[in-house]
């Protein structure tokens, strides 16, 4: 198997006491040929020194606080992956989630991106629950179904840097659903791939910022994703 690089970003903010589970949890794949991008987007609870502990693995980059969005195009800018993941920094990967994935993206380079099925821990790290997301081959069932709600986990997913520079970055204008917006931008010009097996630790303590979810933002995904596919949404 090729083993193209594959760029991990992660953008936190005062999740220091999450991040060694995240950070080891890519340091530790199977997968050889991996970057590391750790973006801090201002905390102040100790990150930094958390990040130091583990040395040139991770290249560690500090910012002004400015939000997801920001945080994650500023790793996508320095990132030089064939492939690109974003894992939150209070997520963690599950077995060889990334030679799987690279697997599949490889098999077909119509492939924009592709995600899996996750796990729910707690703060602790206890497993909860598995998630089976849902998945349409049919990209018009794909499309008017994400207009329900978006059931794509971020952290789960990895993308083509050369399909990304296609359709754009988050769009920082977006304080929640960058994802969602994002991921109708690459069903627009690409398909999408997805592994049943659950392959992410998708960790909920509390604090989570779906936990408050701005509905006006993903009104603004969905009136996009209209004008995006005519054809199917009205």
């Amino acid at each position: 198997m090729l083993t193209p690089k594959v760029s991990v970003v992660i953008p936190t903010y005062n999740h220091a006491r999450y991040l060694p589970y995240a950070l080891e949890s890519v340091i530790y794949q199977s997968y050889a040929n991996l970057e590391v991008i750790v973006i801090d987007d201002g905390s102040t609870d100790g990150t930094s020194k958390v990040v130091k502990n583990y040395g040139s693995k991770i290249n560690y980059i500090y910012k002004a606080n400015g939000g997801t969005p920001s945080a994650l195009n500023l790793g996508l800018s320095v990132a030089t992956g064939k492939y690109i993941c974003w894992l939150s920094a209070d997520d963690g990967l599950i077995g060889d989630k990334i030679s799987k994935q690279v697997r599949l993206m490889e098999s077909d380079p119509g492939l924009g991106f592709s995600y899996t099925s996750f796990v729910v821990i707690d703060a602790n790290g206890t497993k909860q629950y598995d998630v089976n997301s849902a998945f349409y081959p049919n990209k018009q069932e794909m499309v008017t179904k994400l207009m329900e709600g978006c059931f794509i986990n971020g952290s789960s997913v990895m993308m083509s840097s050369s399909a990304l520079k296609n359709v754009g970055n988050f769009d920082e204008g977006l304080p929640q659903a960058h994802d969602y917006d994002l991921w109708y931008r690459f069903l627009r010009h690409y398909t999408c791939g997805f592994l049943a097996e659950p392959l992410l630790a998708y960790r909920w303590h509390g604090e989570n910022m779906s936990k408050n979810p701005n509905e006006a933002c993903s009104i603004i995904v969905q009136e996009r994703a209209k004008r995006l596919f005519p054809e199917w949404l009205t």
